[in-house]
């Protein structure tokens, strides 16, 4: 059987990544009621934080007013959650992150569309 774990470094700790975990999670969440969603909105943020990163999903996508990882905060927050269409969420949620890739590279460059700069560090 072929394993689909994965090893990957930052700094000097190591991380598993598994996408069947991760699919079993999106999974998951998806066929949650509202309700479900709601109570565990922390687990859902922290996936949805992951995986963003793991798919190198644009700031526009995750952390702009209208990104994934900015509405989640809103729904965990009392004060604004009132104002934050879940139905909608919902949506982008599945949108996003239904396709888990079986492998990534920590050291690929980001997509010219998300928006970030491919500059190496300059070492002093």
């Amino acid at each position: 059987m072929y394993q689909l774990q994965d090893k990957y470094e930052i700094g000097n700790k190591t991380y598993n990544y598994d996408p069947n975990t991760l699919r079993f999670h999106y999974h998951s969440f998806t066929i949650m009621s509202d309700e479900e969603f709601m109570e565990n909105i922390f687990s859902v943020l922290h996936f949805a934080c992951f995986v963003s990163f793991v798919k190198k999903l644009s700031h526009i996508d995750t952390l702009s007013d209208q990104g994934i990882i900015h509405e989640l905060v809103h729904l965990g927050n009392n004060g604004t959650k009132k104002f934050t269409n879940l139905s909608i969420v919902r949506e982008k949620f599945e949108e996003l992150f239904g396709d888990i890739p079986d492998t990534f590279d920590i050291h690929a460059k980001y997509p010219d569309e998300s928006g970030q700069k491919n500059r190496e560090r300059s070492r002093v």
